[in-house]
């Protein structure tokens, strides 16, 4: 891999844990952790828990990065079906992380949208 992709896969890995960082001064002590479906929220915890749910959901990034990183080993192998060279395997690696990315971020945007409303 490239240094530029080194760089892009460790800020993705990163992103979950300092939104949850960073959103842990503006929350509150308690925050709503589930909402029903009928729209009411039926669980609260304090605001620390969004930490290990970050560092989860940090996983997937971390697993991609590595599944990136052995590319041609995975292509060479002939594990790889449907794609047609290492470059556009790890280039869909990436994207499927930015797509992880932008659902934690959704995630987190939920919960301060839980804080507002509740």
């Amino acid at each position: 891999m490239k240094a530029w992709e080194w760089a892009v896969w460790i800020a993705l890995c990163l992103v979950p844990l300092a939104v949850a960082a960073a959103s842990l001064g503006s929350l509150p002590d308690t925050v709503a952790m589930h909402v029903g479906p009928d729209g009411t929220i039926d669980r609260y915890g304090s605001k620390y828990e969004l930490l290990p749910i970050a560092c989860l959901l940090t996983l997937p990034n971390l697993l991609l990065m590595l599944a990136s990183w052995k590319a041609e080993a995975l292509f060479a192998k002939g594990l790889v079906h449907g794609i047609d060279s290492p470059r556009n395997l790890r280039t869909l690696f990436l994207v499927l992380g930015m797509v992880d990315t932008v659902i934690y971020l959704g995630i987190m945007l939920s919960f301060g949208r839980g804080v507002l409303a509740g």
